[in-house]
Parts: C-alpha cells; structure tokens; sequence
C-alpha cells in the first residue's frame, strides 16, 4: 500500500519488434528481465528521491509548513493515482492486449486515442472547475493559517494533476508494447526539479518567507509535468502511435473499458481515501506527524517501488496477454514465480529497515532543520510501516492477477474492508504511539487485505498455488529472521569499533552492516535450501535454468 506522492513508477526500451507475439512464449526469464528494467530505472528515481528527500529534510525539517505542503502535494496526486495511472491504467491495459492480440496494432491504436481524447477532455474540465473553486475559497479565507496555504498551493498542483494523467495513458500504452524506459523518467524529472527548486530557486526567494519559497517550489512542479508529457512522445512516435482526436461512445472497447472502470477507480479511491485519512489525522497529533509519515514512508518506498511495483508493472500485461490467449497454465506459473521473487527480495528487506531503521533515518535526514528528535520519530514510523512491505508488494501482484482477468470488483470490496479496519485502527494505536501508529495500522489492515486477496483469488478465479508458496515463504522468512539477528550483531560491533557521530562512521557503520547482511542471507538461503535464489538468478541470465540451484 503505498504512501508516497509518486510511486513510480515505470520504464521504456524496445525489447521485441513484434509485441502482438511477444507474449506467446511469455516465461520466467522475460517477467525477470521486464520487472528488472522497471526495477533499474526506478531505482534511479528512487535514489533521487532520496536526494530529493534530503535537500527537503535539511531546509525544513518537520515543521508545519512542510506538513502542509505535503500534504497539498498529496490530494492531487491521489487523484492522479485513481483516475490516471491507477484504475484508468488498469482497466484500459487488459482491454487494450486484448484488442492488439485479436485485431491488431491499427485498431489498438484506434482504441487508445479513443480513451485518451475523451480522458484529456473530462481532466481539462475538471482541472478548469478546481481552479475556479480554489480561487473563490482563497477570497473567503485569511492570508494566513493552514488551509489557505494548502488551497494556494493546489492552484499550482491542480495543473500538475492534469499533465501527469496525460503521462499515466501515455504509460499505459507503452508498457503494453514492452516499452518501459520513457514511463520510468517521469519520477525522474519529478525529483530534478523538486531538487533545483529547493537548491537553486528557493534561496532567490526566500526573503519573502516559507510561503513564498512554498509557492515557488509548488510551480517548479507543475512545469515537471511539462517535462514528463514531453518526454513520452518520441517513443511514442516511433512505436507508430499519432495523437488523434475520436469520438465514439458506442466503441466496444470502451463500453468494456468503462464497465472495468467504474469498480476500478472505486478501489483505487477508497486507497486513496484511505490514505488521505491517515495524513489527515496525523494533523490531530501535532506538528511534525505529517512529515515523520512522509519521511518514514519514502524509505519503505524504495525496496517496495524497485521490486514490487516494477514486477507488477511487467506482471499485468503479461497476465493479460497470457489470459487473452486463453493460457491459464501458464498464467498460474508466472502468478507463484511473481510471487515468490518478490518475497526473496522484500522479506529480507523488512527485516533489515525493522533492525537498522534508527541508523538509516539518521544518516540520511539528520542535518539542518531535521533534529534528533525527527530521527527518532521517522525511524518508528519506518520500522512500523517496514512489518508490512511484505504484504503491500502482494497486493501489487494479486490485484495485477485480478485485473488480469478482468475482475475489478473483488478488489473493490476487499480494499472498503481494509479501509474500514484500518481508520478504527488509527484510533487504537494512534494515542499511545502517535504517528507511529498510524503506520502500525497500515501495516496490518494492509496485511488483512492481501490475506483476503489471496483467498479469493483461490476461491473464485484460479487455484492459487497455497503450498507453493507459502513453504517458499517460510523457507525466505526464516533466511530473513537469520540475517537480521546477524545485522544486528554486526552493527553493535561496529558501533563498538568506531563510535562517534562523525559521517564517515555512519557510512561505515550502516553500508558495512548491510554489505554483511547481504552475503548473510545468500548463505542462509543456501542453507535454508530456498531455491527460488537459483530460478531468480537464471532468469536474469541470457538463457533460462533447466533446473533448481544445486544446494547441498
């Protein structure tokens, strides 16, 4: 479940000249290498990210008005998350396969500029309606306090909205052709602006104060939307794609389309929603709440957007052309691999942010405005969120196997019960762990909602290989608990070793501990006999395994 203000997301590189039949022979190796490009590239944004998170961290720390500068940042890209690269993305990549499998790539085209004139049309009416009402509720309010801030800042995020849901149908449609370097730079663009607006444009204009630097920094974004759009149009130029305008509501596609669409953005929204009440609430606990989420949660977004979101970016358009092929079987196999890869990588993952989520928040945000108290509550709030990456990077996959087959309601139902449990959970935990609870209580009604969608995913659409993968779950979960007994130990002697507070120390202390951790869990896979760390290996290899890793 994901909580940051992009996720990221996707990248765009020609791999076969024939996508309509890439799909026929669609195996481990290509679902590894798709996902592992996503992964590449999103990794790269995720490590600007977390420049972008620094520079912010330094120069205003937690204070009140970065709380409310993410939490403006926050309502318009929960919307682009709905209507643009959540549901619109997840409804149209199933019918868009499905008509570029049966009838080819002229009529798929026909197709996407179809959705994409109308969606163009309704965003730009929308965006026109918002500006207005933002600015007749700034003439009724102060020029001070909260809420005019946050109602100034979205007259600049409102435009953003419009130009990153343009972005997301641009995503959509290459994706679909196994084009995943282009999507993948919109994050990218996001956070070199973000970061020259602070390092750069800020400082110009700070004499007038945070509100100004706010609104500066505020139309720094908008123009990286500018940015993102413009990059996806050579590729989509060479693909063959031309922008032209379609009217017809009677389309098939689009009438199926928008029977996927309605329960679609329905479960994205109550995500969303859920989401946004969190932030919300953490405004009941005090100054600093939003901003410790943020930043807590942008650390447990770098292995979940680089692994997780990366192998379901691949996983829908190859479940989707799988199933228009009618190839259940193999449908079911890449479902348990998907599954199983990202459990190799996520679980040790949550292990090590839970054991060093005190030392990471310090090395990377403790400076400037960002005090010790910020670190401890950061680190809580990641070590809260991190018990539950395990079950946000399911969700990914089995939604992705859900939408696949066109279901979109079942995860609509299951995402209301998840949002229920979830906002009485808030207010369990949120008095006697503060924003930390908030976390806590993502995790498990996050955790809920995966058990749930694997049930039904069972009971209703395929069987669900149970044994599978849970022994692969619980063979990695053991490696896991094994390598964080190690790093904790190994970081302890480090800390022993080189105490002090210096930034070489930290450095040390933190990359030497994970550094060791790694090799750790390789050796305790090996021991714990978890073969998936052969078949992981062998599908990033030019030719796939013919058989499990020799284990001793």
């Amino acid at each position: 479940m994901e909580k940051s203000s992009q996720n990221v997301t996707q990248p765009s590189v020609s791999v076969n000249p024939n996508p309509e039949s890439s799909f026929k022979a669609q195996g481990r190796r290509h679902l590894i290498k798709a996902a592992g490009l996503v992964g590449i590239f999103t990794l790269t944004s995720r490590i600007l990210g977390l420049i972008r998170d620094i520079v912010s961290a330094n120069r205003y720390g937690t204070s009140w008005h970065w709380d409310v500068f993410l939490f403006a940042f926050m309502l318009p890209n929960f919307l682009r998350r709905i209507v643009g690269e959540g549901a619109l993305a997840s409804a149209f990549i199933p019918v868009y396969t499905e008509i570029l499998n049966q009838k080819g790539r002229e009529e798929a085209f026909r197709f996407a500029n179809l959705i994409v004139t109308l969606s163009a049309c309704f965003l730009a009416v929308f965006s026109l309606a918002m500006e207005g009402l933002l600015g007749l509720g700034l003439s009724f309010l102060p020029d001070s306090g909260r809420l005019s801030l946050v109602f100034d800042l979205l007259r600049f995020f409102i435009p953003y909205l419009y130009l990153i849901s343009l972005f997301a149908m641009g995503m959509g449609i290459l994706n679909c052709h196994q084009h995943f370097l282009a999507p993948s730079l919109g994050p990218v663009i996001l956070d070199l602006f973000w970061i020259a607006g602070i390092l750069w444009i800020v400082p110009w204009v700070q004499s007038g104060g945070r509100v100004v630097e706010l609104r500066w920094l505020a139309g720094v974004i908008m123009l990286s939307g500018i940015a993102q759009v413009a990059a996806q149009i050579p590729p989509l130029y060479r693909l063959g794609f031309r922008l032209q305008w379609i009217w017809n509501f009677r389309d098939a596609g689009l009438l199926k389309t928008a029977r996927l669409f309605l329960p679609t953005v329905l479960g994205f929204a109550v995500v969303q929603i859920n989401l946004l009440v969190d932030s919300s609430m953490s405004f009941m606990i005090g100054p600093g709440a939003n901003s410790s989420l943020w930043y807590g949660n942008r650390i447990m977004q770098f292995p979940l957007g680089v692994f997780a979101i990366a192998m379901g970016t691949a996983l829908l358009p190859a479940l989707s052309h799988q199933r228009a092929q009618k190839d259940l079987a193999a449908a079911r196999k890449t479902l348990s691999f998907a599954l199983r890869s990202i459990f190799l990588i996520i679980l040790p993952c949550t292990v090590g942010l839970v054991v060093l989520s005190q030392p990471i928040v310090q090395l990377l945000f403790e400076r400037g405005e960002f005090d010790a108290a910020s670190t401890g509550r950061a680190a809580a709030v990641l070590a809260a969120y991190s018990l539950g990456l395990f079950a946000y990077s399911g969700q990914k996959i089995i939604t992705s196997a859900f939408y696949a087959v066109q279901d979109t309601r079942t995860p609509l139902k299951i995402a209301v019960i998840a949002l229920i449990s979830n906002v009485a959970l808030n207010f369990i935990f949120m008095r006697p762990f503060q924003e930390a609870g908030l976390a806590l209580s993502t995790t498990l009604s996050g955790t809920l909602q995966f058990s749930l969608l694997v049930f039904f995913y069972h009971r209703k659409i395929a069987a669900f290989p149970l044994r599978e993968v849970f022994v692969s779950f619980g063979r990695i979960f053991a490696s896991s608990l094994a390598m964080g007994l190690a790093a904790a130990g190994v970081y302890q002697g480090f800390v022993r070793s080189l105490p002090g507070t210096t930034l070489f120390n930290f450095l040390f202390q933190v990359f030497g501990t994970i550094l060791i951790s790694v090799v750790a869990y390789g050796l305790f896979c090996i021991l714990f006999r978890v073969s998936e760390l052969g078949e992981f290996w062998r599908g990033l290899q030019k030719k796939e395994g013919r058989g499990p890793l020799p284990l001793p």
